[in-house]
């Protein structure tokens, strides 16, 4: 049975969580641990953690959708300041 947080190449399934990576980049976004904090702290994206009552230690699972929709605006912001920055005014 596949491991449902895998992703797929195949474009077919995209996760809805995947884990945080204890150790480098995670394999769908490539954003490191400390990004994931540092944007959630930013109130940029959203982590949610799973662990049992009265448990310190638990899993943190990344949302992907609050992930996508970080990188669509910084990719909107981008092409808006691309857009300004070329200063013609004429359309093509």
């Amino acid at each position: 049975m596949k491991n449902q947080t895998q992703t797929n190449t195949g474009g077919k399934y995209a996760p809805e969580f995947i884990p945080l990576s204890q150790r480098g980049p995670d394999p769908v976004f490539g954003l490191s641990r400390s990004s994931y904090y540092n944007l959630e702290k930013a109130g940029a994206i959203r982590l949610v953690r799973v662990r049992k009552p009265g448990n310190m230690q638990g899993r943190v699972l990344i949302d992907c959708n609050s992930v996508r929709r970080y990188l669509a605006k910084l990719a909107n912001e981008q092409d808006n300041r691309q857009k300004a920055s070329s200063g013609s005014g004429v359309e093509a």
